[in-house]
């Protein structure tokens, strides 16, 4: 990636992978960052050098109004309806802004000659319950409107690639965790199990508890996405992010609870109707040989990180 005078669009720029991102970009130097978002999810404090654009994707009119004044060289598409249990409670507004948005998105960037680079965040979730994680195994998706609008994702960004040469290259990006998401009721699991932890609540459970994901510290899902927007790849090939190493959802609960010093318990509940995967954890060969991706999951570390940021964020 040219690090000259190049202009960096980040959507959903606000949530706790943008912000992120967009401190590594600061910091590389060079760019002209603009931040898309409309604060429905993420509220973290933007760095200075940011120019930001409240603005909701699936309104076409402000985005054709910003694309032209704005030309980006590279687009990190972050924005989305995030998460399994949001998409199954509002699925219109989850189609709204993960494929409308989406396409209007793509839309802009048909006729952008500066163009270098799409990163289309898509989600490990288009796997299902797929026995294997690797990017050649054929997907169907059906749990959740969220999952199944993140692949229709990747078929449209496959459509705009192909015909109209948009240079596009995806990325499935596992359970990401760590400074700049709070908790809340449509939140991932590790920040929430942390605030219950530092207010000595009961960690509930849905399910067994044996049921594995593969968390991934954001550094590593920042490293991921800049390897992609460096890369050569243009025609919407799809690539793993994660780490390749699984951890139970009560392991996870008990490290938590030893790392915060709690008096928290375990409780156990039926899992939720639509979530029928046991196992996800990513292959992550692929990125590791084409994009020289290579994560160093350190979990205990990380975690304590997180929970540090949650008890400044949160006043505990």
């Amino acid at each position: 990636m040219k690090k000259t005078a190049q202009t960096v669009v980040v959507t959903g720029g606000c949530g706790a992978i943008g912000v992120n991102l967009l401190r590594k970009l600061v910091a590389i130097g060079g760019y002209e960052i603009h931040v898309v978002d409309n604060l429905s999810s993420g509220n973290n404090e933007l760095p200075p050098e940011v120019e930001f654009s409240n603005i909701d994707i699936s309104n076409n009119e402000k985005l054709d109004n910003f694309f032209k004044t704005n030309k980006p060289n590279v687009v990190y598409h972050l924005a989305a309806h995030f998460a399994n249990q949001n998409s199954v409670d509002h699925p219109r507004s989850d189609t709204m802004t993960n494929v409308v948005g989406l396409i209007n998105l793509l839309e802009q960037q048909v006729s952008n000659k500066d163009l270098e680079r799409v990163v289309y965040a898509s989600s490990s979730c288009v796997y299902g319950n797929s026995a294997i994680m690797s990017e050649d195994v054929n997907v169907a998706p059906y749990d959740t409107p969220y999952a199944i609008n993140k692949y229709v994702g990747e078929l449209y960004c496959k459509y705009y690639a192909e015909i109209h040469r948009v240079p596009i290259v995806c990325a499935r990006v596992f359970n990401n965790f760590g400074p700049g998401e709070e908790p809340g009721p449509y939140r991932n699991v590790i920040p929430n199990f942390i605030l219950k932890a530092l207010r000595g609540e009961d960690l509930l459970i849905t399910g067994s508890g044996d049921e594995t994901r593969d968390f991934t510290y954001v550094e590593n899902t920042v490293d991921f996405l800049y390897r992609l927007a460096s890369s050569k790849y243009n025609c919407a090939e799809v690539f793993n992010s994660g780490t390749g190493v699984g951890l139970s959802i009560e392991e996870l609960a008990e490290l938590i609870i030893e790392i915060t010093g709690s008096s928290s318990a375990l409780r156990f509940t039926d899992a939720r109707p639509w979530d029928h995967v046991k196992h996800r954890v990513a292959d992550t060969k692929k990125s590791g040989e084409y994009l020289g991706y290579d994560p160093k999951p350190k979990i205990r570390q990380e975690l304590e990180e997180t929970v540090s940021w949650i008890q400044k964020k949160m006043n505990l």
